[in-house]
């Protein structure tokens, strides 16, 4: 069985990737001096796309742009094919077609995004690839290519080889799969050897079996191609493509943050001002296994180092949490200091009144992403700055950027719009409500991310959100889809409520349920 045909025995999950959206891209190419196009009026191609569910996203969102799509798989395009149809996206058009023969046409690309593609494919594929973006970008566009990275997978290289052994011969994928799992549930108890090797393999077979997917084992672990690659290698076969290292979409992965200071010191020994070597030395010391990589011409315009001032055009979003000093709410005054934290622990502390201002603008406006000058305005209003607003811009932009730099912020140009508040007929996006009706609890919301609605109650809302209903027929329709699911559950007896109980019930649940929905961005504005 050829991987070529095992998407179409086995489908391969459907998911948004954020890092790769087009806003982001747009904003870290800016910030390095490309005049990356805006996502908002841009034509964008991604390989492998599979059925195209960030593509359909995408189309709803910026309706002037275009986008195209390319997949081996005929039944991940047809899959694809019949939402792009029946969401009526005239600017999307998705493809089933061998890269290697595939024409992309004379229209230049702005963007090419590779997600999940570079290591799962030959070496001839690969090359096909990189010379695609050489001849199908546009003079300042930006490739988006993700790899299995090294040093991190040499250890992950274990578990691949294990898997690879033991599934050799069957062929049916659903069989290969029970016998991975089984093979990786015997070595919890089964590995012997050294205490290091024992630990590092029991560690690896758990993390496989708690966080992936089981069609995502089959593709990517259990592949007859998973080739990692380091960043040296990876940017040299870009370089001999005519294409140049440009950044990381995950920004702050380029972070020393976490290095005690003799670290970041040799580090920068170790670099020597080269930042493709310093990338590989921060990979040796992180253990990094996956990487995003964004590449543009090598002769294009670019600078090594951002450039604090192009913030001033960008937005940002943060779902920040804020650290008084006192333990109370936020002091903007002058030398009293605040920590401003993410979930995943990037974390920035500062005194200046106009920066805690604007990042608590910037965390209470979350999922939404305000622009540089109306947060400046904002923040300059709220801390009552007596300094010029060029003095204050100047020292907000700067913030900005290290917080892009740790990872608290995300920067956006043009980002997608979509509500962040209920209004009086809410209405959740097509696709999302497409997901909804054929079952699914994980949806696409406009930012776009991936979400997963965790009850009955807020499942039946959003299949009612469509833009028709005010408070009270929401409340009574949900009454009455309610009452329907009691009656219909396979244990639905003398318990079950009736429409005036759900009513009384829903008086002080809608609202919430509401927020929540605007709060997970699948809202349209």
């Amino acid at each position: 069985m050829t991987d070529a045909f095992s998407y179409d025995l086995l489908e391969y999950p459907s998911h948004v990737h954020p890092q790769a959206h087009p806003s982001r891209l747009a904003a870290i190419g800016r910030l390095h001096g490309l005049a990356a196009a805006s996502p908002a009026a841009c034509r964008l191609l991604e390989v492998g796309c599979g059925d195209g569910l960030q593509l359909l996203a995408l189309a709803m969102a910026y309706p002037r742009s275009r986008f195209v799509g390319v997949d081996l798989s005929r039944a991940a395009i047809a899959r694809g094919e019949a939402m792009r149809q029946t969401l009526g996206l005239d600017n999307l058009q998705l493809v089933a077609a061998d890269l290697a023969e595939w024409d992309p046409g004379p229209s230049p690309f702005d963007y090419i995004v590779a997600h999940g593609f570079y290591s799962w494919v030959p070496d001839c594929v690969r090359e096909r690839l990189l010379a695609l973006c050489r001849q199908a970008l546009s003079a300042h566009g930006i490739a988006y290519v993700s790899y299995n990275a090294l040093p991190g997978c040499h250890l992950r290289r274990l578990m691949w080889d294990m898997l690879r052994h033991h599934t050799r011969g069957i062929e049916d994928p659903r069989e290969r799969i029970a016998a991975a799992c089984a093979l990786l549930e015997c070595l919890d108890t089964d590995v012997a050897g050294s205490k290091l090797y024992g630990e590092i393999i029991r560690s690896e077979a758990r993390d496989l079996l708690r966080r992936t997917e089981m069609s995502v084992l089959f593709h990517d672990d259990l592949a007859d191609i998973n080739q990692p690659f380091s960043i040296t290698d990876f940017a040299a076969h870009a370089a001999a493509s005519g294409l140049r290292y440009l950044a990381e979409a995950d920004y702050h992965e380029a972070s020393d943050a976490g290095l005690a200071p003799g670290a970041r010191e040799r580090l920068a020994a170790r670099a020597n001002g080269d930042r493709l070597q310093r990338e590989q030395y921060l990979d040796y010391l992180k253990g990094r296994r996956f990487r995003q990589t964004l590449l543009c011409h090598a002769e294009a315009s670019m600078r090594e180092a951002p450039d604090s001032a192009m913030v001033r055009g960008l937005h940002a979003v943060g779902h920040l949490r804020i650290d008084a000093a006192d333990g109370g709410t936020l002091d903007l005054a002058q030398g009293v200091a605040a920590c401003f934290t993410s979930g995943d622990g990037a974390a920035l502390t500062t005194d200046h009144p106009v920066i805690k201002a604007a990042l608590a603008i910037i965390g209470n406006a979350f999922p939404g992403a305000p622009g540089f000058e109306d947060v400046l305005a904002a923040a300059r209003e709220a801390s009552r700055s007596p300094h010029s607003i060029e003095a204050d811009a100047q020292a907000l932009a700067h913030a900005w950027l290290s917080a892009f730099e740790l990872g608290l912020l995300t920067l956006h140009c043009d980002p997608p719009d979509f509500a962040t508040e209920a209004g009086a007929k809410p209405k959740v996006n097509a696709l999302a409500r497409m997901q909804v009706e054929s079952g699914s609890d994980l949806l696409t919301s406009l930012r776009p991310s991936m979400v997963r609605v965790d009850s009955v109650l807020a499942i039946e809302l959003i299949r009612l959100l469509d833009g028709n209903r005010d408070r009270a027929a929401l409340r009574r329709d949900l009454a009455a889809r309610m009452v329907e699911r009691e009656a219909s559950a396979p244990a639905a007896d003398a318990s079950a409520h009736d429409a005036a109980w759900w009513e009384a019930r829903l008086d002080g649940m809608l609202e919430d349920g509401l927020r929540q929905t605007a709060r997970m961005a699948l809202l349209v504005a």
